[in-house]
């Protein structure tokens, strides 16, 4: 499988190799033109040259205004040394021939090689051009002949002969060559070292990161939460560490809720395996007195059958805690909100307990400062939950003396907020907060005493929050607990 690396660089590669096709054939192209541009013919090129520069132009129409004009001057030296020290100012020589005789030989002639001068004057003894006719001979590579017919004033015929040498414009065009050649391969070398660069960059910046990425997945997948992603940018790349840090620390924080609900379930089923052990050795205990016929009268029977009905009720109670805490674990909706009179509810609630509390010694009291119109939405018999693990919380630390629990319930903007007071033991400040916290009992040997299992608050608080209420605390030890919670008022406030 082929890496985001490696086709970074195949990229580049291809990119150079491109690149430098385009070059190779735009330098040739220019060089081609620089040729045509000044007149130069390729090497391979039959066909006749054409002048080779602007400036042996204009001496050709000056030569042509001549002969149209004042034939007769190319029988005149001076003019003809004027006319063949132009010409040699662009390396260019000038020849006129009268019928057969040489008329004028330009003394530039001597710096031209041997061998083309022979051919050169072949070339002008046979000459026979006739009048408008004119003819351009490559003699070589850098040699050039130009004819021009001329009739002079007595009717005869003659010769003009332009003989370019093009060796300064050959090398000129060379060093263009070359020079096109050097800025070529600079070119190249310099774009190489930039690619490269820039390929180097965008793997550091794209690779690099991504490598991060691949070790901290396989941290994760190891069960290694214990690490931190940094973003290495403000870009899309940075955005990814960013949304990969985000699903790290959900998956750390998924992973310690989950082990903080097995150590709770392993703390649950231990405390429930405990406080089931208690009441199921009482009630074995009293049953296998019952079938060896200990009880002898009808009174110590009913109360060996009372306290077996007791200690079975208590393990239901247990079994229900349980259920429902499994419940709050899944996150199940179970609710059965209703509109209801908060007052009315919690006196009939203050009539069903009373007397059982009487014969239990306690004392309950129920007071009220609440308008009766208005309505407050729950669950009857969730509430009613919240309430019985409150006052059973108060029961199990009650005051030695003269137990008394109140139910007060006041009236506060847009809520009901009801308060159960005791006079019991009380609870220290330092951990008043704990109390609502799961399986969490301040006195364990007092709690296992009196069966409570540290669910009680905690399922309270839990249902009174998804109420949308809150739930509170105050005591004094030596003086008592409140226990406060609030239930927010109903819409529609008409009974």
């Amino acid at each position: 499988m082929m890496t985001i690396q490696k086709r970074l660089w195949i990229s580049n590669l291809i990119l150079i190799l491109i690149t430098i096709v385009l070059l190779i054939g735009v330098s040739l192209i220019i060089t081609e033109k620089s040729r045509e541009f000044i007149g130069f013919p390729s090497s391979d090129d039959q066909r006749q040259p054409p002048i080779l520069n602007r400036a042996l132009l204009r001496a050709d129409r000056i030569i042509m205004k001549t002969i149209e004009s004042e034939p007769d001057q190319f029988l005149n030296i001076d003019y003809l040394s004027q006319i063949d020290n132009f010409l040699n100012s662009f390396n260019t020589a000038l020849i006129v021939k009268k019928e057969n005789n040489i008329v004028y030989f330009s003394p530039f002639m001597a710096e031209i090689d041997a061998n083309h001068q022979a051919f050169l004057e072949q070339r002008i003894n046979i000459s026979q051009i006739s009048q408008g006719e004119s003819d351009i001979v490559r003699v070589s590579d850098t040699l050039f002949m130009k004819t021009i017919p001329i009739s002079f004033t007595d009717n005869t015929n003659g010769s003009l002969f332009l003989i370019n040498d093009a060796t300064t414009a050959s090398q000129e065009l060379q060093a263009f060559k070359n020079s096109v050649i050097y800025i070529l391969i600079s070119f190249l070398i310099i774009m190489i070292i930039i690619n490269t660069l820039i390929t180097f960059l965008l793997s550091k910046q794209i690779v690099n990161p991504i490598i991060r990425l691949k070790n901290a997945a396989q941290q994760i997948q190891k069960g290694d939460y214990n690490f931190q992603l940094q973003a290495p940018s403000k870009d899309e790349i940075g955005a990814l560490f960013e949304s990969f840090e985000e699903a790290r620390k959900q998956l750390k924080k998924s992973e310690e809720t989950q082990k903080k609900y097995e150590q709770s379930r392993n703390e649950l089923i231990t405390n429930i395996s405990h406080d089931l052990k208690t009441p199921i050795t009482t009630i074995k205990g009293y049953l296998e007195g019952i079938r060896d016929g200990v009880p002898k009268s009808k009174e110590k029977q009913e109360k060996y059958l009372e306290t077996i009905y007791q200690n079975a009720v208590h393990m239901e109670s247990l079994i229900e805690d349980l259920f429902l805490l499994s419940k709050f674990d899944l996150d199940q909706s179970f609710y059965q909100f209703e509109n209801i009179n908060i007052k009315e509810y919690l006196a009939d609630c203050y009539e069903e307990l009373q007397f059982d509390f009487q014969e239990k010694g306690i004392k309950l009291e129920y007071r009220v400062h609440y308008d009766e119109n208005k309505l407050v939405k729950v669950d009857r018999q969730q509430l009613k939950r919240v309430i019985l693990n409150i006052i059973n919380n108060a029961i199990n630390y009650k005051s030695t003396g003269n137990p008394i629990i109140e139910m007060i319930l006041t009236e506060k903007e847009e809520e009901a907020q009801i308060e159960i007071r005791d006079n019991g033991i009380g609870v220290p400040d330092d951990i008043l907060d704990k109390i609502f916290e799961r399986f969490y009992k301040e006195d364990k040997s007092r709690s296992n005493r009196s069966g409570g299992t540290g669910l009680g608050l905690y399922i309270a608080r839990k249902i009174i929050l998804d109420h949308g209420g809150s739930i509170w605390a105050k005591s004094q030890v030596g003086s008592g607990t409140s226990i406060f919670f609030t239930l927010p008022e109903a819409r529609e406030n008409k009974i």
